[in-house]
Order: structure tokens, then sequence, then C-alpha cells
């Protein structure tokens, strides 16, 4: 599909005929009625004369054809010189005039190459504005065919001038003496026209962001157009009209809002006209969509426009362009809202990020098993007194297996010999999800059970397996993913010196993918796997601070490595086929914990660390639409915040001598864009 780069009037405009007519639109009439005031040089210059030639094209492309365009001008000085191709004037307080377009036979329509040869003829020397005089000028002067879209697209960056000097009234409503705009707003109903204006106010969305155009007249229910950091342009329910120049929403927003006609901020274009790339950029997203929606007759549809798209919209637009494969080139026409990120592999993130989530999950729980067969083997069997300030501290079982579990715990089995154990974890997450990729709400429940054994009093060690089942919903569009891993685990903790203890752990896993996402253009699924190690080495200390309160330092470094197997998806021409991926993480975790006995048999656990993510870069994520896998593109995927803080607490309460039953919760902090809670119920026995 060849993409062009419109302006941004030009795509404006070419919505003519869909608030009137409901039907496929096969030909366009559109007249052209711009400012000629003093102020406009920008909008004459910088691409007055080469937007309809642009336009025409993606009109065409679409199927909308035989298009012809007109050139009318308005507010210029009445002392202006008459020029060569000027088919006719009207004198008032300013002038109203129109063009040739097509020099033989004399027509005051034309080709698009016709309106592009004629627009150097325009003039900025007036000072007074009346946009409905020239509406009714455009009226008496050119007639519309019957048979296809019509729109007369304003241009002005004024509010309506009322001048009645000279006004020809012989055609109004009886006892009328200047232009109403009721009488206009009847006109353009009763001729099935459309307005669109490029006008001097501010828009904003629903949620106060700057929108560059708005559609409807019903602010609740319109549309407003917001511009992306990347160049794209998406669709948004709900608008408000910001601040305006004079009475310019009144006179010219309200009357093309009511036609079902496009308003666009002025400002959007003045702010790019000094760069040609960005202008063309904002200009060309609109231009593909209102040439969509011309040639449907109606509805609003938005495209990915390569020379306006950066980042994975830059990317999927390349493929799509260079493709020849008929169906993924539709792909390009029958975009919807954010479909850059919905034709993207944005479903791959997710993946990947939820295992490497569940390996954490696994790592700190083995972390507390550890803490328990401390406590239970070397120092509930060996610790009566300890020296502590240079005295003798007193510590119960209790303190000293809340000074263990300082992160939670879930055992069987735990004094001498052999022990074994079950623990399980439940884990909301929330990504917000950015440019490249989709947010998601994950529900993830995790469970690790193992047997391991007392080597002496000061190391353990032992071997585990843990199953986790991972459920994610995306927020770009309806699907998600449904996963299942199963893993094999050692794990060990030695006393290096009295309550100083370094702690590792070993793991392998292999996760099970099955996925289903909305492309915009259809449902596509696809299922694969994942294979997942890592390792934890940490270091840690039990201080005992009063015969109730104990804290424990901590510090952890973390490795893991994600291998995610290649997959093709099925489902439609919007169908990727996914390259191998691979994430690798590099962490280390610092934090405190404390344990507080409040009452004869309960103790309260609490613990803070903060998390650093050495590998932070992004991860590259190959792919080619299946139906046309020559045509590969490559989306790099932003890695989450590199910094960020995790915080537990928990309750235990002691069941006769050998039980305990705790509740554990756990959350993060400081991630911008994730959000993880946490809650673990475990009982605890002891033979």
């Amino acid at each position: 599909m060849k993409l062009f780069k419109p302006t941004l009037i030009a795509a404006a405009v070419a919505v003519a005929g869909t608030a009137h007519a409901q039907q496929a639109v096969t030909s366009l009439d559109m007249a052209v009625v711009i400012d000629e005031s003093g102020s406009m040089a920008g909008e004459h210059n910088q691409f007055i004369g080469t937007y309809v030639d642009n336009l025409d094209q993606f009109l065409n492309n679409e199927g909308v054809t035989l298009n012809q365009y007109g050139l009318v001008g308005f507010g210029g000085s009445t002392f202006q010189s008459t020029t060569s191709n000027e088919a006719g004037r009207e004198e008032g307080s300013a002038l109203y005039r129109h063009f040739w377009l097509e020099r033989n036979p004399d027509d005051v329509w034309g080709s698009a190459q016709d309106f592009d040869n004629t627009t150097p003829e325009l003039n900025t020397s007036g000072g007074t504005e009346d946009g409905y005089r020239a509406i009714d000028y455009t009226f008496r002067n050119y007639t519309f065919r019957s048979s296809v879209g019509k729109a007369i697209m304003l241009i002005t960056d004024e509010d309506r001038d009322n001048d009645t000097t000279n006004l020809q009234t012989s055609h109004l409503p009886q006892g009328m003496t200047e232009l109403e705009k009721s009488y206009i707003e009847s006109e353009l109903q009763r001729t099935g026209t459309t307005v669109h204006a490029v006008v001097d106010q501010r828009f904003l969305d629903a949620d106060g962001n700057a929108a560059i155009a708005i559609v409807g007249d019903d602010p609740t229910s319109g549309t407003a157009y917001v511009q992306q950091a990347d160049g794209t342009i998406v669709k948004k329910t709900g608008f408000q009209f910001g601040t305006a120049s004079s009475n310019t929403q009144a006179d010219y927003t309200e009357v093309a809002l009511k036609t079902g006609g496009i308003v666009i901020d002025i400002d959007a274009l003045r702010d790019v006209y000094t760069d040609t790339t960005a202008l063309n950029a904002l200009s060309g997203s609109l231009a593909q969509l209102v040439a969509n929606i011309t040639a449907s007759g109606g509805g609003t549809v938005i495209g990915i426009n390569c020379a306006a798209a950066t980042g994975a919209a830059a990317q999927v637009c390349a493929a799509i362009s260079s493709s020849q494969n008929p169906n993924v080139q539709n792909l390009g026409q029958q975009v919807s809202v954010a479909q850059q990120q919905k034709l993207t592999q944005y479903q791959v993130s997710q993946m990947l990020q939820s295992a490497l989530n569940n390996g954490q999950m696994v790592m700190r729980t083995l972390r507390k098993r550890m803490a328990t067969l401390r406590q239970a083997g070397t120092n509930v069997a060996n610790v009566d007194v300890m020296d502590y300030y240079d005295g003798n501290v007193a510590l119960t079982n209790r303190q000293i297996e809340a000074s263990q579990q300082l992160r939670g715990g879930a055992a069987s089995g735990d004094r001498d010999g052999f022990g074994y154990f079950l623990r399980g974890h439940y884990t909301n997450g929330d990504f917000e999800g950015n440019d490249s990729t989709s947010g998601y709400d994950s529900d993830t429940y995790t469970l690790v059970g193992g047997v391991d054994k007392y080597f002496d009093d000061k190391t353990q060690g032992g071997v585990a397996l843990h199953y986790a089942n991972s459920d994610a919903d995306y927020d770009l569009g309806s699907g998600g993913t449904d996963s299942d891993s199963y893993g094999l685990n050692l794990y060990g903790s030695h006393e290096l010196v009295p309550n100083l203890y370094l702690e590792a752990s070993l793991g392998y896993s292999r996760m099970d993918i099955d996925a289903d996402r909305d492309t915009g253009a259809g449902r596509v699924s696809g299922s694969t796997d994942a294979d997942i190690t890592f390792a934890s080495l940490g270091m840690l200390r039990d201080i005992p601070v009063t015969p109730k309160f104990a804290v424990q330092p901590f510090v952890y470094l973390n490795y893991q490595n994600v291998d995610m197997d290649g997959f093709t998806e099925s489902g439609g021409a919007a169908a990727l086929r996914v390259e191998d991926s691979r994430l690798e993480s590099i962490n280390w975790e610092m934090g405190l914990g404390a344990a507080y006995q409040v009452g004869d048999n309960t103790t309260a656990t609490a613990a803070v660390a903060w998390e650093h993510e050495f590998k932070d870069d992004s991860t590259a994520v190959t792919s080619a639409f299946a139906a046309s896998p020559n045509d590969v593109f490559t989306v790099d995927v932003p890695r989450p915040d590199d910094n960020y803080g995790r915080v537990s607490v928990g309750l235990m309460q002691e069941i006769g001598g050998n039980r305990s039953l705790s509740l554990n919760a756990d959350t993060i902090f400081g991630h911008s864009d994730y959000d993880e809670y946490g809650v673990m119920l475990q009982f605890r026995q002891q033979f």
C-alpha cells in the first residue's frame, strides 16, 4: 500500500458527505474557503498549494475518484487587484472571490493539479473576515454535483465579522437583512453539505489531554483526536472545548460539528510550519483517517501513516507497505484506534515478564523455607542463651523463629533428619503498558513443595518442585495468556559465623503458554514454550534487639534467564510469526526485616527491601506477518523500572507446641508502571 503525506487540512476536508450520506462515497466535490486576511500567510505558503493533490491520491487509493475541487478566498482588501484566474468577486467591507481552476473550458471546478496551480494567487491583505458570507458566496457561485459527497473546508484564524456592506439579500428569506447562523445551518442541511473547519480554538479530550481535532456535536459522546509521542493519532471518546479566539466556537466550531464535520486546531498546524517533516507527520495520520471515512460514507477509522509513525508503529508500517500479500496490505486500511500496537507482537513482553516474575516468586519462597530450616534445626536445637551486647538475653523459640521467618514460611517436618514442606502463594499484578506493549492484569498461583535435610548444625539443604499457573488479560484489547510452569530447585543455607548466614538457590522450570489477542483486524492465537533458569546468592544476619524484638538485614544477588521459543499464530491476515525471544535479569535486593512478639503465642513480622535491575536494556522481539514472512520487523520492548521497593507484613500464631498458622502479605512500591500484591496463608507442622 502506497502512503502519501497530505496536509492536515487536506485530511480534514476529505470527510465530505459523511454527516448527510451514510452510504459509500465514490466521488467528492470540495470547496476550500480560505481567509485572505493579513495573518494567514503561513496557511497559504506552507502547504495549501499541495494538500489537495496529496489528498486526492489518498482518495483514489480508497476508490473515491473523479473528484473536483474549488477555491474561494475571503477577507482580503477590496483594493486588491484582480488576478489572472479570478472568476468573480463581490465587495463588502472585505473582498469575496473565487477562481477558475480548469482552463478550457473556463470552470470554477478543477482537478487537484488545477487547484495546486491556482493557489499562488491567494493574497493576505485584509482585516475583516465573515465566514458566513464566504459560505453563502460559495453556494451562489458553485454548483455541487447531486450524486457525490459535498464539503466546504473553512480555514480562518479569527471569529466572524458580520459584513453587511453591499450584501446580496434577494435569495434570503423575506425580511432577513444579514446572514444569520440559523440560515447558514439550514442551507448546509438542505444541500447535504458538510463543513470542516480549521479555526483558532484549543480542544481537550475527556481526560484533559490536548487534542488536535474533534468530531461530534455532543462533547460527551463525540470524539477527540490526540496525537501520541510517536506521531500516531488515537481516537478518544468525549472532548472538551478549550480557549478560542473571541466568538469562534459559536460562529464556526458549533456549525461544523453540527454537520458532522471535523474541527481542527489551527495552532496544531502552526506549531510545525517550520519543520516540514513534523508537518507531514502530523497531517499524514489524519489524511489516512478521513480518506477511509470518505470512502465508506461514515464511521471513524484511524490508519497507520509511516511518515507519522515511530517505534513500533513505524516498524509495522514498513512491513505492511513492503508486503506483496494483498491481505497484509489491507491491514493498513482496516486499522483502528491504537492499531499500530495491536498489530505488533505486544503479547510477547507479557509472556517474558510473567516468566520472570514466576521465577522471582519461587526464589523468595525458597528463602522462607531456609529461614524455617535455620530456626528449627540449628537455632532451636542449640540456642538456650546467647551473648548480645556483653549480656545474656534469653530468647524463646518463638522469637528465634520470628527472626528467622522475617519473610514468611509454611512447612512440615523441621526438627531432625529430613523435613518436608508445602507452600502456596497468590499474586496479582497490574502493568500499565507503554508505546510498545500492552498493559495487562495477571493472577498467579504458585505452589512449592520439597524435602530437605540438616547436614550439621550449620548447614542445611534440599530439593523442591514447584508449579505455577498464571492468567493475564490484556488492556489493549480482548485476549490474554494462560500459562503453566513446572520446575526443579536446589537450595541451601550455611552459617558462616554465629547468626551470619550464606544462602543459595538454583532452579529450572519449563513454561507452557497459550495466547490469544485482538489485532483490530481479527482475533489470532498461538502457543509456545519457555525455559527459565535462575540462581540466587544471599547473606543475612539475625540481630536480637530486645527479648521481644529482633531485626535481620539481608542482601541478595539474583540471576534469571528466560528463553522463549518462536511460534506462529493462526486466525487471519494479522497473525504473526514470532522469532525466539530472550529476557535476562540480574538484580540485587537489600533490605531489613523485623519481628516482634506481641503476645505469648503471637508474633508480628515486617520487611522492606529495595531492588535494582542491572540488565535494564530493552528486549528486541523480531516478527513478520505469517502471510508475508519475508517482511520482518523488530520492536524494542522497554524494560520496566530498574529501581523499586518491596514491603511485606505478617502475623504468626502458635497452635500448640509444634504447629503455627501465619498470614503474610506483600506488595511493591516506587514502580511507575507495575503494581503487584501477594498473599500467603501458611500452616506449619514440626515433627
